[in-house]
């Protein structure tokens, strides 16, 4: 797949689609290209990244790394095509581009790609969208399981949830038969015990995290702040109140609760 149908498939913004294509039909692209073959492997993205970022100069709203990956994607569509995966899971799993472009201008108030350290996962070949939920292979103590991530755009419905899994474990036993039947994992807010007592028991939130037997919190992580109140680095007393969820958890961090991520394993496979 060529770089101007992929950007167009995931409905990439027009604004930042002519700087990627600007950006990719210049002599510094081609001088650079090289080093992006780097992105396609988990072993060696963190250090194509950093020397990426040393060779790619002044790039504020990084639209030059930003290009690099979409390159890689383009090309990665082959390798989809051989091991026979469909083209709505490729490009369900490349629109991650445009969503976090969209989820940045949302907390700054202008488009920016800044998202390079994880999109490698993407663009490797090793996470996949499948309907509303996001299936990454990863190895933990040698052994493969499947981390589950939710993507900003996620219904979270039984219905959906039940369609996204049972999908999930039909395209890895069919293209990925060694992590068929395996434990499926994930570390998110959505799994925070604290939510049980902050939301009602017909949320759709309590409904996804009792899917999951808890093993662990970590309350040193406030990934959940961008998440809920769509925004960072605002004291809690300044944090909006536009949800139920929004003031619940203000009203709870503020008479000094913890809310963190938990960490729990699939309970219905």
């Amino acid at each position: 797949m060529d770089l101007i149908t992929l950007c167009n498939k995931i409905h990439l913004p027009k604004e930042i689609q002519n700087e990627v294509m600007s950006y990719y039909q210049t002599d510094d692209f081609t001088s650079v290209y090289p080093v992006t073959s780097g992105l396609k492997n988990m072993e060696t993205e963190a250090d194509a990244r950093a020397k990426l970022g040393q060779l790619l100069g002044e790039d504020p709203q990084k639209i030059k790394m930003l290009t690099c990956m979409l390159v890689c994607a383009a090309e990665l569509y082959s390798w989809y095509e051989e091991k026979g995966i469909s083209e709505t899971v490729y490009v369900d799993t490349m629109c991650c581009f445009t969503r976090f472009i969209e989820e940045c201008r949302n907390i700054t108030g202008q488009y920016a790609f800044d998202r390079e350290w994880w999109t490698a996962r993407q663009v490797s070949g090793n996470l996949f969208r499948i309907g509303e939920l996001e299936y990454e292979m990863l190895d933990r103590e040698s052994e493969p399981v499947i981390s589950i991530h939710i993507p900003s755009d996620a219904v979270l419905t039984g219905e959906r949830c039940d369609m996204s899994l049972e999908n999930a474990k039909e395209f890895f036993a069919a293209f990925f038969p060694e992590y068929q039947d395996r434990d499926y994992i994930c570390n998110s807010w959505l799994l925070a015990p604290e939510l049980c007592s902050l939301l009602s028991q017909d949320s759709k939130i309590i409904a996804f995290q009792h899917r999951f037997k808890i093993q662990e919190a970590d309350y040193s992580d406030t990934d959940y702040i961008e998440w809920v109140f769509k925004t960072r680095d605002v004291p809690i007393a300044d944090l909006p109140e536009d949800t139920g969820l929004q003031r619940n958890m203000k009203r709870h961090l503020l008479n000094g609760g913890r809310i963190g991520t938990g960490y729990g394993i699939l309970s219905d496979r």
